[in-house]
């Protein structure tokens, strides 16, 4: 294979692979809505835990692929502080998200979701006086 037919390969996996993430993310509240309105009782941190053993098991398995990368160096305690904040911040945020499925639709909570950086930067303007300027808006 040339190089060339390597690289159009390459692409041609990563463009399949991000399509697939981005179908993944948006059938989330999809599922989880199906998953509530099932007639087996289920609460928001088992289909948390279901999510993540998923995830856990799938981005296992693409690990095995890759290459060998080169690692940072970074302090442990450091990187404690940043395991806790991370895991804490997203396990707020996805058990937020799952519990809100329970009051609204579908839809709905993707429009809010992806509406959430416009409401960042309008929240920051009004919170810290200032003008909405092109520059912070491409950020």
């Amino acid at each position: 294979m040339t190089k060339a037919h390597t690289d159009q390969h390459h692409l041609v996996i990563g463009f399949a692979l991000v399509l697939l993430g981005a179908l993944g993310f948006a059938a989330k509240a999809i599922l989880i809505k199906l998953a509530y309105s099932a007639s087996v009782q289920v609460d928001a941190i088992t289909l948390m835990a279901l999510r993540m053993l998923f995830h856990c098991v799938f981005s296992n398995s693409c690990r095995l692929g890759q290459k060998k990368i080169e690692r940072l160096t970074v302090r442990k305690k450091t990187m404690g502080v940043v395991a806790v904040l991370g895991l804490m911040g997203y396990y707020i945020a996805s058990y937020l998200d799952f519990i809100g499925l329970q009051y609204i639709s579908a839809g709905l909570e993707r429009v809010i979701l992806f509406l959430y950086p416009t409401f960042v930067v309008l929240f920051s303007a009004l919170v810290h006086k200032r003008k909405i300027t092109l520059r912070w808006v491409w950020r």
